[in-house]
């Protein structure tokens, strides 16, 4: 399993050079994985990212290597007429209709399954923004964040998430599945919609307004 989640991010990275959108091998991914390493290497960020010695993440080096912009293309509809909401990532190309439980930049509580995580959460674009690296560990998740590429892997349990900065997509399993709005980076993690982590970890989440934080439940029970 490790050797073929490699090898995905190897082609991801390849498809992403060359500004196709399709994943796929072919006979230079060797050669593409050692220029790939010698140009930034992996980092792996645990629970103590924000610690002293922590590097700060660059944004701006070995940018020619990745030109496409990542974003996802519906060819069939042009104009979006649906509409969504900041709790439920329906996977699909919609709008988000603004509606959010709060305006302003926070730190609030997430209650999931009795533990209490507190996130800082920043509203945008009719999206609830959270940080994937800190919400994916304390659920006990693995996080891998590659520097020169922008793309963070997030796992949890049987579910994992690839995201690359300033894209509106994710490889949900391997699967390119469109976002409603772009990833970014703050504050040292990635920021994506909370509905698209937790929807994908198997949380619905809601706003609980009378205790000021985020409720999040099992969607399997």
């Amino acid at each position: 399993m490790k050797k073929k989640i490699v090898f995905f991010i190897i082609s991801l990275v390849t498809t992403l050079s060359i500004g196709q959108y399709i994943v796929h091998a072919d006979d230079d991914d060797h050669e593409y994985y050692e220029k790939y390493e010698n140009h930034g290497e992996k980092e792996e960020h645990h629970k103590d990212y924000d610690g002293e010695n922590d590097e700060k993440w660059d944004d701006d080096e070995d940018e020619e290597y990745y030109e496409d912009d990542g974003y996802y293309e519906d060819e069939e509809n042009d104009s979006l007429a649906e509409q969504g909401k900041w709790n439920l990532w329906t996977r699909s190309m919609v709008q988000n209709d603004g509606v959010l439980p709060f305006n302003d930049s926070k730190t609030v509580n997430f209650a999931i399954e009795g533990k209490t995580i507190k996130c800082y959460v920043i509203p945008k674009n009719g999206d609830v923004f959270v940080p994937v690296q800190k919400l994916t560990e304390a659920l006990g998740g693995q996080v891998t964040y590659y520097k020169t590429s922008k793309i963070m892997d997030a796992k949890l349990k049987d579910e994992q998430l690839i995201f690359r900065v300033n894209t509106n997509v994710v490889y949900e399993n391997l699967t390119k599945t469109p976002m409603t709005s772009k990833t970014f980076l703050f504050n040292k993690d990635v920021y994506v919609p909370a509905s698209v982590l937790l929807n994908a970890y198997g949380y619905s989440v809601d706003w609980q307004e009378e205790k000021q934080q985020f409720i999040c439940q099992s969607l399997n029970k």
